[in-house]
């Protein structure tokens, strides 16, 4: 075993981190974990050989295996961050969850089904209550990015009035290769507006002050991406199944209505775009621009257009610069440290989380339902998706193009041994 992780900085423990999966977010957390006084990864795991050697150049002095159960044993690691595919994170967590690790951070999405998020839910309830002192954080590093940030604070002090709208633009390039072209079929990202989306869902959630949403509408499909490709799996040819493109209408239970435009082949960049109007003022913020604006609309006569000029009049903008080196560091301009500096501070001070599992249900929860509205070609009430927590509900309500979801959480032991099994055969080689 190794040396204990308790290097100082001051009278704190340096806190040793363990990382499940080294894949591009796996590398990332690493680089910013190294830009951390009080954190240090202590052990990587991952069933990749060639992103075991990845993992060992990023950081030699962390012990790389290959089976994530001798990570979640080794009494150096205090708190682990899993970026496993998406699918494979509920076989991580059944794990973790009652392991000795102390914290957990899930990258997002959560999981790929809500049935499996309500067994995480209840795994934590079991094992992480408020009274054990733990920390279950879902990662949603897009909060952190220094304009939405900054957009936030001015939200939050009611600077716009009552919200009544929040629209999210994000327009870029396809998504990337991934270790075994898991990221190309739905049934293992949980489907675009899943996969990518859970960061827009969190985010105009978290704009509204927690609000949920009612109902959702959706129009999308695979227009330009992947068409053409196949890849084998298990022995037998697929095609792809991931939305590029779709518009999302959402309404939310206290009134507020968002909307999503996403396009996966329209930019040779990642631009992402958030408006925020209230009722008496706009605000929107730009990355990787990193540039927030606000506009402050004035009483107009209802026969005469506002002059020339008033809108610069009142308007403001501010530029939030990130430092080079965590620009340095990854692709969310600086978000995935400010995260991982948040998360250790809460594990060091006895905080709770930000991000939380009630979060990570409800941003799953809402991109299964504008998966499903594209694939059924109609409006969605977020109560018949939440209905599949409970087996009684509906069958399935998978992602656009994609089979059954997975049996539920409350399903026999047998089942689930089952389930267990033929996903770990399935996975062995996609982390």
């Amino acid at each position: 075993t190794h040396t204990d992780s308790a290097m100082a900085t001051g009278n704190q423990k340096v806190v040793g981190v363990g990382i499940i999966g080294s894949g591009v977010m796996g590398l990332e957390h690493m680089q910013n974990i190294k830009l951390l006084e009080n954190a240090r990864v202590v052990m990587v795991a991952d069933t990749d050989e060639n992103s075991r050697q990845l993992a060992a150049k990023e950081c030699p002095e962390a012990r790389v295996v290959e089976d994530y159960e001798v990570l979640l044993a080794d009494e150096s690691v205090d708190v682990i961050v899993v970026c496993t595919p998406n699918c494979h994170h509920i076989h991580v967590l059944r794990k973790a969850i009652p392991s000795r690790v102390r914290h957990i951070l899930v990258e997002k999405p959560l999981c790929t089904t809500v049935e499996h998020c309500q067994e995480v839910a209840e795994l934590v309830a079991e094992h992480m209550g408020p009274e054990t002192g733990r920390i279950f954080w879902v990662g949603m590093e897009y909060r952190y990015m220094p304009p939405i940030a900054r957009l936030l604070e001015h939200v939050d002090n009611g600077e716009v009035g009552k919200l009544h709208m929040v629209h999210i633009r994000e327009h870029r390039f396809p998504f990337l290769l991934k270790v075994g072209n898991w990221n190309r079929f739905a049934e293992n990202t949980g489907g675009t507006l899943v996969e990518k989306c859970c960061h827009f869902w969190d985010l105009m959630r978290r704009i509204l002050q927690g609000a949920k949403a009612v109902r959702v509408y959706a129009t999308g499909g695979m227009d330009v991406n992947h068409i053409g490709e196949t890849y084998e799996v298990d022995g037998v040819k697929k095609r792809p199944d991931i939305i590029d493109n779709a518009f999302v209408s959402i309404d939310f239970d206290n009134g507020a209505r968002g909307c999503l435009d996403l396009c996966m082949f329209a930019e040779d960049r990642q631009h992402e775009e958030v408006h925020v109007v209230g009722s008496t003022g706009k605000i929107h913020a730009e990355a990787p621009a990193c540039v927030v604006t606000m506009h402050k609309p004035q009483p107009a006569s209802s026969r005469v257009p506002p002059p020339k000029g008033r809108y610069e009049q009142h308007t403001t903008n501010e530029s939030t610069a990130v430092p080079q080196a965590l620009l340095e560091a990854g692709h969310h301009e600086g978000a995935t440290f400010y995260e991982l500096e948040a998360f250790v501070n809460a594990v060091q001070n006895g905080g709770d989380a930000v991000v939380t599992i009630e979060d990570g249900i409800e941003a799953v929860a809402m991109g299964v339902a504008a998966e499903l509205s594209i694939k059924e070609k109609r409006v969605v009430e977020m109560q018949e998706v939440m209905a599949l927590i409970d087996s009684t509900g509906p069958a399935s309500a998978g992602a656009a193009g994609s089979g059954p979801v997975a049996a539920s959480a409350s399903s026999s032991g047998s089942t689930a041994a089952a389930e267990e099994e033929h996903a770990a055969k399935r996975h062995k080689s996609k982390l």
